[in-house]
């Protein structure tokens, strides 16, 4: 165990990691949903810096769905394509080592966007402070794979307008056939470059003075009081630190703990691919964002037919469109003769699996007369949105995905990590400087929770899970009805929306203004879906005296 000078203020001595710590290493049987279909034994994760360990069984639904749920085993073929691609600079040759005691102050765990933004955040903060808080990053030294899409104006903001690869001057969407479903969004929107990100990231590294090394953790390790934190890896090195904070993505949820009493999270998963086709079927000016006409269900021309029925279907409510779970196309051109398209399930609490979004988009193609000439790249995009927030009471911190700060309406969640990083760090150093040497504890950790998750943010949370679950809850007809209404609002309403800017005072606004243009059908689902669990749940964070209340039932009831 690498210990070194950091060793003198204690050793560690409690362990809280996967199912060991409160939950007991004998995790209890995932139940309920998508999960039979899993059986409720899963493998260790591999992705995004952390592995789950010897973990037999996942503690819960949450753990197995922000795992990847029964679609895991793609999820885990989209991380392996790093294999496949080439960064423009290892991280491992730029950036300095631990030193030799492997000791750090503040460990950031994540080598994605999130963690990137936040350990080279915490570096500029710490200098800008006189540089004694030593900040440290560790994961996979691999490039970037995801494919992200930005609304330009929030790249603009964050000063990485020169990390996209193509800008669209505009977004159009499809919420039904004919002109009455076609809406223009009106706003710019760009295709991210990865290598160019990444080495932007990379570079604000290098200059705050972050120091890396490559591994997957297994465990945390807690000391006692002011006691040292433990980071154990897999290749089994150890590296000590005051706080390590987790921004290694969904599936790192495990190491943490979350609020009770929530709706677990669902899923919004996604397939697409990059292609060769003859011709490319829509405004090659614009960006095709959300495309939710039935191409792939046989009302579209004609063109898709049943499986086992030799004639196309021409009604909306044939092949169960009443009941199947909405998918839509999102679609651009790269240039030349290349595109991507994707066919996606916005969200469900039982992911959509990737055969049937892969079988959705080809007949979809199929009927918009594409020619699909190669097959350039695949990609399986897996986001859990809603479910709960981290618990503030625990000593490991979080950021980005791991923390649940994935929009649960929309499954954005980069630009938002950017974009929340320098004010984290800040919060963080400032605690530190409090402390004024005297060592990370339980309560300092709780005072950094309170700022990623204040009660004013977890309020807007509530309101964005309670749009989810509603999303969740709507048939084809339900869904285009919405998004109709969402884009009548005037635009800082839903544009605030979709970028999490709005405060708890402008959400309820933002729900007074879509109930008024809403058809009538719309009203009854919104007033009867405060009755579900998800209503309970906002409802109780727009209440500040009930949830005085839970607590004092908590805690044995009001002192007499």
């Amino acid at each position: 165990m690498a210990v070194g000078r950091r060793c003198a203020r204690g050793a560690p001595s409690r362990s809280r990691w996967c199912g060991v710590g409160r939950h007991g290493r004998g995790c209890r049987r995932v139940g309920g949903r998508a999960v039979a279909e899993k059986g409720g034994r899963s493998p260790a994760p591999e992705v995004a810096g952390t592995s789950r360990g010897d973990a037999e069984e996942y503690r819960g639904v949450n753990d197995f769905i922000r795992s990847g749920g029964t679609e895991r085993r793609w999820l885990l073929k989209q991380a392996a394509k790093t294999s496949k691609r080439t960064q423009i600079r290892k991280l491992g040759s730029v950036l300095k080592g631990f030193g030799g005691d492997g000791g750090v102050d503040v460990l950031v765990v994540g080598c994605g966007p999130a963690g990137m933004a936040l350990a080279s955040s915490l570096a500029e903060e710490s200098a800008k402070r006189g540089g004694a808080v030593k900040v440290g990053l560790i994961g996979p030294d691999v490039p970037f794979v995801n494919t992200y899409g930005v609304w330009m104006d929030e790249f603009e903001e964050l000063g990485l307008e020169g990390c996209v690869e193509k800008v669209f001057d505009d977004a159009i969407s499809h919420f039904g056939d004919g002109e009455k479903g076609f809406v223009n969004v009106g706003r710019r929107y760009a295709k991210v470059d990865l290598d160019k990100l990444q080495d932007h990231l990379l570079s604000r590294c290098q200059e705050a003075g972050v120091v890396f090394e490559e591994g997957q953790v297994r465990g945390i390790d807690h000391g006692e009081g002011q006691g040292l934190t433990t980071v154990r890896c897999k290749s089994g090195a150890s590296f000590v630190c005051d706080v390590a904070i987790l921004a290694s993505g969904a599936a790192s949820t495990a190491f943490l703990d979350y609020e009770k009493g929530v709706p677990d999270a669902g899923a919004q998963t996604a397939y697409g691919f990059e292609v060769e086709v003859d011709s490319y079927p829509f405004d090659s000016s614009a960006m095709h964002f959300m495309d939710f006409r039935r191409h792939h269900s046989g009302v579209w021309q004609g063109k898709a037919l049943h499986p086992g029925m030799t004639r196309a279907l021409q009604e909306e409510s044939s092949w169960g469109t009443r009941r199947e779970v909405p998918s839509f196309l999102y679609a651009m051109p790269l240039g030349g003769n290349k595109a991507f398209f994707q066919e996606t399930c916005l969200v469900a609490k039982d992911a959509v699996p990737f055969s049937v979004l892969k079988r959705r988009l080809e007949t979809r193609l199929n009927a918009l007369g594409v020619k699909v000439k190669a097959v350039l790249d695949e990609e399986w995009s897996y986001i859990p949105v809603g479910g709960p927030l981290p618990d503030s009471s625990q000593r490991t911190l979080a950021y980005g995905a791991t923390a649940n700060m994935i929009h649960p309406a929309s499954g954005y969640s980069v630009a938002r990590s950017l974009k929340g990083a320098p004010e984290f760090a800040r919060d963080v150093m400032g605690i530190y400087d409090r402390r004024s040497g005297s060592g990370w504890t339980e309560e300092a950790s709780a005072l950094a929770w309170n700022s990623l998750w204040s009660d004013e943010k977890r309020k807007c949370a509530a309101f964005h899970i309670f749009g989810m679950e509603l999303l969740a809850l709507m048939d084809v007809k339900s869904i285009n009805d919405f998004f109709l209404a969402f884009f009548s609002l005037p635009e800082g309403l839903w544009k605030g929306f979709l970028s999490s800017s709005l405060n708890s005072n402008q959400l309820l606004f933002f729900a007074l203004s879509m109930f008024a243009v809403a058809p009538v059908h719309m009203k009854a689902k919104l007033v009867g879906h405060l009755f579900h669990p998800a209503g309970a749940y906002l409802l109780k964070a727009y209440n500040p005296l009930q949830q005085g209340e839970e607590e004092e039932e908590e805690e044995g009831g009001p002192a007499p």
